[in-house]
């Protein structure tokens, strides 16, 4: 039986801040693990188009290399339905994004899952969008199911 490559989104709003980040970290995690590094394609986008073209944003940038991640994002681009008919698995932040990806793609075996089911299994919680907010927090006030913020990687 042949090996097949696994293409995996991470996808976010604006394409700027949290999916990037997520990218920047699953690619270390596939290349720390040989078996995983010919096999796993890791890419990103967004549900909107109005950052692309854009680097990601300084904050998500100073975030990583606080957390140890050097290695470089990729610029904003935009998931349109022939990108995400290309994925095997679609990673998102939000119940919004989940929602528009699911009405977007055609391909019947790309779906999408929280990427906070994965901490925390069926609980459908949003990571929050930390873009208007600040390096600390990220965005002001939020309900309590939605704290973290991509800023907070490796903080406690």
């Amino acid at each position: 039986m042949g090996q097949s490559t696994l293409h995996v989104a991470l996808i976010c709003t604006g394409n700027i801040c949290r999916s990037p980040i997520a990218e920047v970290v699953l690619r270390r995690m596939v290349s720390d693990d040989q078996s995983l590094t010919r096999r796993v394609v890791v890419s990103n986008a967004g549900t909107t188009r109005g950052h692309r073209g854009n680097p990601m944003e300084e904050r998500a940038r100073r975030a990583l290399d606080r957390a140890g991640f050097t290695e470089p994002g990729s610029v904003a681009t935009y998931a349109d339905r022939r990108y995400l008919d290309e994925q095997d698995i679609v990673i998102v932040t939000t119940r919004a994004e989940l929602h528009e990806v699911r009405h977007r793609r055609t391909n019947a075996a790309t779906d999408g899952v929280m990427l906070r089911n994965f901490i925390e299994p069926g609980l459908d919680l949003d990571v929050a969008d930390p873009f208007c907010g600040d390096e600390r927090v990220g965005p002001g006030p939020r309900p309590a199911q939605s704290r973290s913020s991509a800023f907070d990687i490796g903080t406690s």
